[in-house]
């Protein structure tokens, strides 16, 4: 059984909403539960076999409250944990899709020791960071979460 812990940060709830979708769809194979990234402590980690995270992106990079979390976080936490990330964002041009906070997260969470399982994802919304999110968004976000269940089945 499989035990996945999904942290988002959210401003306006739509991060948090992309974060309970996937952690729906983890469900069906095990345990998965949400946590708030100013939340999260190096205890929440130990024994998971997945981590997803997720932030909005704030000016093409991680939101200013998030990036502590990662220094607080011992080196090499994440050592061979699958690792998913996402974030939230306004559509953005071919150029700046570039600059999201879902890729800094990926780099975090490897420089961590993680696994990464699939490519990091964006979920878009509505008038920049207030959202809401765009129609479809939360399907998309599951299917998602199916495509990172597909790619640990695949690594078992």
């Amino acid at each position: 059984m499989m035990n996945a812990l999904v942290i988002y940060h959210s401003q306006f709830g739509n991060t948090r909403q992309v974060a309970d979708a996937i952690a729906r769809v983890l469900q069906g194979t095990g345990a998965a539960r949400t946590i708030s990234a100013d939340q999260l402590a190096a205890a929440d980690l130990q024994g998971v076999d997945l981590v997803v995270m997720g932030t909005p992106t704030h000016k093409m990079n991680l939101p200013e409250a998030v990036r502590p979390v990662f220094e607080q976080l011992p080196r090499r936490i994440l050592r061979g944990v699958p690792i998913a990330a996402f974030d939230t964002s306004y559509e953005m041009s071919a150029f700046l899709a570039r600059f999201t906070a879902a890729k800094r997260i990926d780099q975090k969470l490897r420089k961590l020791g993680g696994k990464r399982l699939v490519r990091p994802e964006t979920f878009h919304v509505h008038h920049h960071h207030e959202g809401p999110l765009c129609d479809g968004e939360i399907e998309r976000a599951k299917t998602w979460a199916d495509s990172i269940l597909a790619q640990l089945d695949g690594h078992a």
